[in-house]
């Protein structure tokens, strides 16, 4: 719409007596424009004011949580309907020169797996079974305090020690998806978490349903773990008469003693299992996605009161629950 079409609008819609000149328009339009830069000065301000305290305090942020925070500035200056898209993000970082660096000491190396192997037996056994029962099993370390690897920031970090506490988890699921073992195998250090207490008093993990939760000093898998899960899930087959294949890498902690009558175990040959198990192609990934994203998300909810090793703080509270929830996800079940 033009001024001049602006002006007839205005003058029609609020009963003035005359049209208002090609210069009263601008002006208007300017004050309006004005207020709206203002407001979207505003909430960067305020994004990089977080930005500053964060990178002054060596504590590292992400794309998401920077738009979770402007969308939040947005709101308690009254602009609700501003959009933190994926252009404001884009404009956001250019003015500022922000970027993601990856933090020192840090760099990781990926190595280049070889697959010369002889195929036709494994796809023989896979052949043998419906996808319905070929099962497959692998484990997964949550370093569940641990700091992000990649910082979105102005200036590069000279890296912190990092925290190593742990819990070991085990996944069990088919091919085509329609059972995740819920019962999941979870390697912890102690005995009783704290996530296990309950009015004062240390409680099992089995008076809470995680009849699966073992612990000892490095939280590993052990052979003797194993056993006692792999008797569980075969007795569970022969309950409901099914025979099932099941999956494995060849990790020494999986070469036990118990010989299953309902699960046949198939053993992938070394440095295959990224390209053959169908939870490391793809589905442990999107549980630690999620896990992560739920775990930075309460680390940041005390941002306002920032201290130096704030999330060094966080402790396994709630995590196993966190774990049982996340891998019941509609989502994790999709991938």
């Amino acid at each position: 719409m033009s001024n001049p079409q602006l002006a007839d609008w205005a003058k029609e819609t609020y009963g003035l007596q005359k049209v208002s000149d090609a210069s009263t328009i601008s002006k208007i339009l300017k004050r309006g424009d004005q207020g709206l830069i203002m407001q979207a000065n505003q909430i960067e301000e305020a994004v990089i004011l977080w930005i500053n305290i964060a990178e002054n305090n060596q504590i590292p942020i992400t794309w998401e949580l920077i738009k979770t925070k402007a969308t939040i500035f947005a709101e308690r200056i009254g602009v609700n309907d501003f959009n933190a898209s994926q252009g404001w993000m884009e404009k956001f970082g250019k003015h500022h020169c922000i970027k993601m660096n990856r933090i020192h000491g840090e760099a990781g190396s990926t190595d280049i797996e070889s697959l010369q192997i002889d195929k036709t037996a494994i796809k023989e056994k896979i052949e043998a079974y419906s996808a319905c029962d070929i099962y497959n099993f692998d484990e997964t370390v949550l370093f569940y305090a641990a700091s992000p690897r990649t910082t979105i920031s102005r200036q590069k970090f000279s890296g912190w020690k990092e925290n190593k506490k742990r819990l070991t988890v085990g996944l069990l699921c088919n091919a085509d998806g329609t059972d995740k073992w819920s019962d999941i195998l979870m390697i912890g250090h102690a005995r009783r978490p704290n996530c296990f207490n309950k009015n004062n008093k240390k409680q099992e993990a089995v008076d809470h349903g995680f009849s699966m939760y073992h612990y000892n000093s490095n939280a590993y898998m052990t052979q003797s773990i194993f056993q006692v899960f792999l008797h569980r899930f075969d007795c569970s087959m022969k309950a409901q008469n099914c025979k099932v294949l099941l999956i494995l890498d060849n990790f020494s902690g999986h070469i036990v003693n118990y010989v299953p009558t309902n699960v046949e175990l198939l053993f992938l040959p070394p440095n295959t299992t990224s390209h053959l198990q169908p939870l490391d192609s793809g589905i442990i990934w999107a549980f630690k996605a999620y896990f992560k994203r739920k775990q930075y998300a309460k680390a940041y909810q005390y941002i306002g009161m920032i201290q130096n090793d704030q999330q060094n703080k966080i402790g396994a509270i709630d995590k196993i629950f966190e774990i049982d929830q996340l891998w019941a996800m509609k989502e994790i079940r999709e991938v």
